[in-house]
């Protein structure tokens, strides 16, 4: 049974290594071809396509990694089915369980290798396309209608405009008292970041307060523990961010792009992938079982894929709903998971009923 499942799992781990190559390289030069107009005036070498196809790669890579999954699981057993080698298998009494227990460590395996290089690759790569201000990841994301709102000990900042990395503009400042009363209100035309100082230059700067009981400091310079990293990752989308950045901006008091939910959703949702994995595991394997004489599994192959977009829309359907507050993240994360392990299990019993 060892040799078979190390045979079984290298075969997935390879189908699972082109798959994931052809999908990087066709999505990443249809990408960069529709933002061709803004690579080409960015006044970058010539080789800025490839160099936004490579910072684009770990974003597109966490997009698409469960369906990868999913094809080379079913990739896997057409191989088997073609070479006649499931009908080997069965056989010699691997059930669909079995099969399923072969397959679970390469599976889950990859896919939590993959979360992991998400996690380590996709933040950098984001920083890197936001500095650039090219595609979706122009640096005009914050603006008057979407402004970034931030906490900084007893100041709440409002920001409308970021031109490049270094420079916030349009900012407002609501200093508060301990009974969360705003005292003073300070208008900055632009907030730019020295880097030998580690503050931020304050520019045309108006001041009034609340109550005309004292004249406000006179407010130049503004010392924070926010610099043009963490106002990137404040900026970014929360699905691009790091676990460990989900997971302190979700908590009360800190500060994002989206409310705290949004965050905790995509931290759960990375999180549960691997168990993502196993349940669509649970669901292919059953689906693959073609034994006939001239089967060939393109059939099976199809039902695979459709069922595969299926999970990909209820999942990305629920998501749209748990970032935008219409739905608990819990139900979002866990429904999905548990409709597709409930078809798998039917899946496997019905198959197991066929078999006897």
């Amino acid at each position: 049974m060892i040799r078979m499942a190390v045979y079984i799992s290298r075969t997935f781990v390879f189908s699972w290594l082109v798959v994931t190559f052809g999908f990087l390289i066709l999505i990443g030069l249809l990408d960069s071809l529709a933002n061709s107009n803004e690579i080409a005036a960015s006044e970058r070498s010539g080789a800025a396509t490839f160099e936004y196809m490579l910072y684009r790669a770990p974003v597109i890579f966490d997009r698409v990694l469960l369906f990868t999954v999913v094809v080379a699981m079913l990739l896997t057993y057409v191989k088997l089915i073609r070479q006649h080698e499931l009908v080997a298998l069965i056989g010699f009494g691997f059930s669909v369980p079995k099969q399923v227990a072969m397959l679970t460590p390469a599976v889950v395996g990859v896919t939590a290798l993959a979360v992991l290089f998400i996690n380590t690759a996709m933040p950098p790569s984001v920083r890197a396309l936001q500095a650039w201000g090219v595609g979706e990841y122009k640096r005009t994301s914050i603006s008057e209608d979407k402004p970034l709102w931030l906490q900084d000990g007893s100041r709440i900042v409002r920001a409308a405009g970021r031109p490049n990395m270094e420079t916030l503009t349009e900012l407002q400042f609501f200093d508060q008292e301990e009974n969360g009363q705003v005292s003073i209100i300070s208008w900055v035309q632009k907030a730019t970041y020295d880097y030998t100082q580690k503050i931020w230059i304050l520019d045309g700067v108006e001041r009034t307060t609340s109550r005309d009981r004292f004249t406000p400091a006179p407010f130049t310079r503004w010392l924070s523990e926010q610099t043009p990293n963490s106002i990137a990752k404040l900026a970014a989308d929360p699905r691009d961010l790091a676990l460990g950045d989900m997971r302190k901006f979700r908590t009360e008091g800190n500060s994002g792009s989206s409310p705290g939910f949004a965050y905790g959703f995509w931290y759960l949702h990375r999180i549960t992938r691997p168990l993502a994995a196993l349940i669509l595991l649970l669901c292919a394997v059953p689906i693959m079982q073609k034994t006939g004489r001239e089967e060939t599994g393109d059939k099976a192959l199809i039902t695979g894929i459709a069922a595969g977009f299926i999970y990909l829309i209820l999942d990305g359907a629920l998501s749209t709903f748990a970032v935008s507050g219409g739905l608990s993240i819990a139900w979002a994360v866990v429904l999905p998971l548990a409709i597709f392990g409930l078809v798998g299990s039917y899946l496997a019993l019905k198959t197991e009923d066929l078999s006897m």
